[in-house]
């Protein structure tokens, strides 16, 4: 077999050509300068073990069988006789169990004569030849499905799959026509081999351009993953192989520009003129990874993807930057260091970078950065020195709308903390007529007109509010306008306006946070409304469960298969056929339901969210108690109710919170575990654990905190001493989410507003939405269990 890895000549180019090339190459390094220091450029090649490939979940079954209880010997279909889909299973679950030559000999039997087990048997026939390292046999027996993806809710898999055999196979057009299809809809967690498995199929296919756009999509999309690192090694063995073939220096070129999925020219670091490296003979463009600009580029991606300890790292390198790519790189040091929350550090690197030329418009950026840095300390100098940064930045010769909206807003939003609302109102008016997005424009519109209710221009609230709903219609905070204008003409003295506003948000989504606070304020003022608003006439009923389906012949088949799978040991597969049929046919009710049932039964809470939206949504937003009772289980469980009551015995909280609480923080998933390290059902820190346990005189040792009983017990008296410390279940909440300290400064500035208020001007968007979160589901589990 035909190893794979990098060609050392294109495939055009014969053995006496490249002996010429070799020796012209061994005189030019003799002759020519020293070369700038290059990374050693190493071949890509597959593991030796295909198990060691990144696989898809459905390769990925072994533990889900062993939670059935059934073994290969034990499970059976459910229908009587079917002794192909007795083999079929018997064959599934031995490739899973790792016996994967046995399974792949008994599903080799069978295929041919599968009926409706055919795609699962020739998926599994393909996933047993490829671990067994049969990759021609594999892309064979995976052809059928590989071509047709969308016949099959192993389609996809066997695409990538195939892909995978082809590469090992070495059947690079294949490879890279397989490659292309998967990209279409691409997974997130397996794009990046494909992308790298499609450049090296380029690569050897003579298709250098191609290649090298691969590689540079690659490299700056997914910089910290093991396939984006192999991917840079290809990238410079290729410049290499480019700068061999032309005999030029190419040295660490440049992409010019700076953008990512351009066709670059190239430039010496030496200051030589500019090769296009897409001229001459054949393609022979390629992506360096390793100039300065793409240095920074990835860099940058690595901050913006998550990995900020990665992106510290690269920029420690001794790389050739000018001026002004040094200061970019203190820029995107100091980004990095905020993502780690070393935020002083992270001032110091952004205050280099704006010293650097502090005309650049990198610096107005690098300041506002400066500021948010700052804007984590509790020193009252450090927070002097945000707002001068702030209005310095606005102050500034820079014409940048973007960076002036960000800067004003959040000068608006320190100085709210701060309790100096004319003035965050003064700030808030310069975020009007900015050329920005969408979403940063009603950002900046809904903090004005909330400030205009605070500052008492009750008037111009109103105005803003109701511009506000008409403009931004589809943003998440319309109903906010809606809702806090009939609090503005109610305070106006006007309450039939105010009711009429109202009840315009009851009409739209009565189950939403606004909903739930337009019903409450109604009850105010002597104003009941049932259990059901009449929609308003431009909007239709919400699709509900348990409505009468049309008859779907492709529906009932997706049913019956999916039952089929089930009982005969394969419920994993039978929630994948399910979860293929919703998304095929989001408006049946029926098969919505069959698979949210499975899914929760599989503890796949995240498929059972998203089924339930897709198809319910509207149902959700807006139908009544009992048109979501056969959802109330899965999306709105009360698990564990005793332990719950029992911690809040006496506190005079409602239980609705913690469940809320405890749907928010874990969905009810006791061995969930965070990236921060917190645990358990309410996401608690060891630490935080240790110091309430000491206090009840219970051992809270991480492993205890995986029992729903401690971790319950201890949350709940944590959250209560949260309630009686703020004195505000808001800021309780809010502390719940961005820490005690920090809900304690937004109290002393904000919190005699109320805590309506309190919540609307949270200045962290993750927390405000997490306080909104928690009341709107705290309200869902009072209409859904009544109250």
């Amino acid at each position: 077999m035909r190893r794979m890895g990098i060609n050392p000549y294109s495939d055009q180019i014969g053995w006496v050509c490249a002996a010429r090339m070799l020796l012209a190459l061994l005189l030019a390094l003799l002759l020519a300068p020293p070369p700038v220091a290059a990374v050693p450029a190493t071949a890509w090649s597959p593991s030796a073990n295909p198990a060691d490939t990144p696989l898809p979940r459905s390769a990925k079954f072994g533990a889900s069988l062993e939670r059935t209880g059934k073994t290969a010997g034990q499970a059976a279909p459910a229908e009587a006789g079917a002794a192909t889909g007795y083999e079929t299973v018997r064959g599934v679950t031995e490739v899973l169990a790792g016996r994967t030559r046995e399974g792949a000999a008994r599903l080799a039997a069978v295929v041919g004569r599968a009926g409706p087990w055919a795609d699962v048997a020739a998926y599994y026939l393909g996933l047993g030849r490829f671990l067994s390292g049969d990759a021609a046999g594999a892309l064979a027996a995976l052809a059928g499905l590989a071509e047709a993806p969308r016949s099959s809710f192993l389609g996809r898999d066997a695409q990538y799959l195939a892909l995978e055999a082809a590469s090992r196979a070495g059947d690079h057009g294949r490879a890279l026509a397989l490659a292309e299809a998967w990209l279409t809809e691409a997974d997130p967690w397996l794009a990046p081999e494909v992308w790298l498995r499609a450049a090296v199929a380029a690569q050897a296919l003579g298709k250098r351009r191609k290649a090298a756009d691969f590689l540079r999509h690659l490299s700056l999309t997914w910089p910290d993953a093991k396939a984006a690192q192999a991917g840079n090694a290809l990238a410079r063995a290729m410049c290499g192989e480019v700068e061999r073939e032309t005999g030029r220096e190419m040295g660490r070129g440049e992409a010019s520009g700076g953008q990512a999925g351009r066709g670059p020219s190239w430039t010496s670091p030496k200051g030589g003129k500019a090769v296009a490296m897409a001229q001459g003979v054949g393609e022979t463009a390629c992506y360096d990874p390793d100039s300065p600009a793409n240095v920074l580029l990835r860099a940058e991606a690595m901050v913006e993807k998550g990995a900020p300890e990665s992106a510290l790292k690269l920029l420690e390198g001794k790389w050739p930057f000018d001026a002004g790519q040094a200061a970019r790189a203190e820029y995107v040091r100091g980004k990095a260091l905020y993502r780690l929350r070393r935020f002083k550090a992270g001032a110091e690197a952004f205050a280099r970078a704006a010293g650097a030329d502090p005309a650049a418009s990198l610096a107005g950026w690098a300041r506002y950065h400066e500021a948010r840095c700052l804007w984590r300390s509790f020193e009252a100098a450090d927070l002097d020195r945000m707002e001068a940064l702030l209005r310095q930045v606005l102050a500034g010769p820079w014409r940048d709308d973007p960076l002036r909206e960000v800067a004003a807003r959040h000068l608006a939003l320190l100085l709210v903390e701060r309790g100096r609302f004319p003035e965050a109102l003064a700030a808030a008016s310069q975020l009007t007529g900015l050329a920005v997005t969408a979403d940063l424009a009603a950002q900046g519109a809904s903090l004005a007109a909330l400030l205009r209710f605070v500052t008492g221009d009750l008037p111009g609230a109103a105005a803003d509010m109701a511009a506000f709903a008409e403009r931004f219609p589809e943003d998440d905070w319309a109903d906010g306008a809606r809702y806090w204008r009939g609090k503005t003409l109610s305070a106006m003295g006007k309450p039939e306006e105010a009711a009429k506003a109202y009840l315009d948000v009851l009409s739209r989504r009565p189950n939403s946070y606004y909903g739930g606070r337009a019903q409450a304020a109604l009850a105010a003022m002597g104003r009941s409304v049932g259990p059901g608003v009449v929609a308003s006439p431009v909007r239709e009923g919400p699709r509900c469960p348990g409505r009468a389906e049309p008859p779907s012949a492709a529906a009932a088949d997706a049913l019956a298969k999916a039952r089929l799978l089930a009982d005969s040991g394969l419920p994993a597969l039978g929630e994948m056929e399910l979860d293929f049929a919703a998304k095929a046919m989001p408006d049946r009710a029926d098969l919505a339901m069959a698979h949210i049932a499975m899914a929760e039964a599989m503890g796949r809470r995240g498929a059972v969210l998203r089924t339930a939206w897709r198809t319910f949504g509207g149902c959700l937003t807006r139908g009544t108690a009992e048109d979501l009772q056969p959802l109330r289980q899965a999306l709105y469980p009360r698990a564990h109710a005793g332990l719950v009551t029992a911690a809040l015995a006496g506190s005079g909280i409602d239980p609705d919170i913690v469940y809320s609480l405890i749907r928010q923080e874990s969905f009810f998933d006791p061995d969930v575990v965070s990236g921060a390290g917190a645990v358990g059902l309410m996401q608690l820190m060891p630490e935080t654990a240790r110091a309430v346990g000491a206090k009840l005189g219970i051992k809270a040792d991480r492993k205890a905190l995986f029992d729903p009983a401690v971790n319950i017990r201890l949350g709940v008296a944590f959250f209560r001493e949260r309630v009686e410390a703020a004195g505000s279940l808001a800021a309780a909440l809010a502390g719940y989410n961005a820490g005690q300290n920090r809900a304690a400064v937004w109290m002393r500035g904000f919190g005699g507003l109320g805590e309506e208020l309190f919540t609307e001007l949270i200045p962290y968007t993750e927390t405000r939405d997490y306080v909104r979160r928690i009341d709107a589901n705290a309200m869902m589990y009072g209409r859904l269990y009544g109250r």
